[in-house]
């Protein structure tokens, strides 16, 4: 598989021979290909998976381009960890804000734009 990437096109033989490769993997005949961390590549993975972009191609058959890179591990809160379950994020608007919608009080939208129900005495009167 690395000829593909290095040359770009494969003659008609070399294709055959790349396609019974494949068919002789999948299934179960010939061995799976190994990539250069010594791991075996699953052959019923498909192509534009176990293909690297072409930024990313080494030339050798790997997943690591799919894999998450070393050095960025997830950072994790402490399961037993306690926070305020529920609590608001901060204090609620009593009064009619200049530049809310008349209609629902948000200050994300206009009246014109409100998707609420038009009420009777709206958020601006009340």
């Amino acid at each position: 598989m690395a000829t593909s990437s290095a040359i770009g096109k494969l003659s008609r033989e070399e294709y055959r021979r790349q396609k019974d490769l494949d068919a002789a993997r999948k299934a179960g005949t010939a061995p799976a290909a190994v990539d250069a961390e010594g791991k075996a590549i699953n052959p019923h993975i498909p192509q534009y998976i176990s293909q690297a972009p072409w930024y990313l191609d080494t030339g050798a058959p790997s997943l690591a381009h799919q894999r998450r890179p070393e050095g960025e591990a997830e950072v994790k809160d402490d399961i037993n960890q306690w926070y305020a379950r529920g609590q608001r994020a901060g204090p609620a608007a009593t009064k009619f804000r200049k530049g809310a919608c008349e209609n629902c009080g948000a200050m994300t939208h206009k009246r014109a734009d409100c998707l609420e129900r038009p009420r009777k005495k709206g958020a601006k009167f009340t």
